[in-house]
């Protein structure tokens, strides 16, 4: 058995030449699609097994891989029956699309489209086209990318008067249509540059 089952590792390590984990693993499995076993993904993925593992049952449960051997699941054989193409399907543990980063495609859209923009004025157009946006979550995300270096001030916050510091995108920093990902303890993926954009340092995580 391998010592890497039942471990999981921090982000900054799951994040292999900018890539998730899931991601990297797709890609092996895209690759060996017409048999594999988790062990191998694993390895070729630089991935800790549990993860390939908890992504594979995902894929399965969603239809996108079957069992080809009747054995316990870490040493079973698998085939992958719905490539759906190069980005790893995002997806929850009974196998549905995470709607979860609707939200995120949609503030970016609007980013890229629209110009200056404050967090509630955010809000207000992501909410019109039919996506629920809370404006702590705007404020979030708009903040995730400042840090990183996307977004730069246009006006400044005015707390006397009741005004959000308007933001903008910065020209070069416009890397594509896929959202950069704001994933766990501060870090900043885009998947568009296939690379961590920024990451907290410890101190900024307490």
């Amino acid at each position: 058995m391998s010592k890497h089952i039942g471990l999981r590792k921090p982000i900054q390590m799951e994040l292999v030449g900018g890539k998730p984990a899931r991601q990297r693993a797709w890609e092996q499995i895209r690759i060996h699609k017409e048999r594999f076993q988790i062990y191998t993904i694993a390895r070729r993925a630089e991935a800790d097994d549990e993860t390939v593992k908890t992504y594979l049952q995902c894929l399965e449960k969603g239809g996108y891989v079957v069992k080809l051997t009747d054995k316990r699941f870490d040493q079973a054989d698998y085939q992958l029956i719905r490539d759906t193409g190069i980005e790893a399907p995002r997806l929850t543990r009974d196998g549905q699309p995470v709607t979860q980063g609707l939200g995120q495609e949609a503030m970016w859209r609007c980013l890229r489209m629209l110009g200056p923009l404050d967090a509630r004025q955010l809000v207000g157009h992501v909410v019109s086209s039919g996506i629920d946006l809370k404006e702590s979550t705007a404020r979030r995300y708009l903040k995730a990318l400042k840090k990183a270096g996307y977004l730069q001030m246009v006006h400044p916050c005015d707390r006397h008067r009741g005004k959000l510091e308007v933001l903008q995108l910065i020209p070069r920093m416009d890397s594509g249509p896929r959202p950069p990902q704001i994933q766990r303890v501060g870090v900043v993926y885009d998947p568009n540059w296939n690379k961590v954009m920024h990451a907290d340092e410890p101190e900024e995580m307490l």
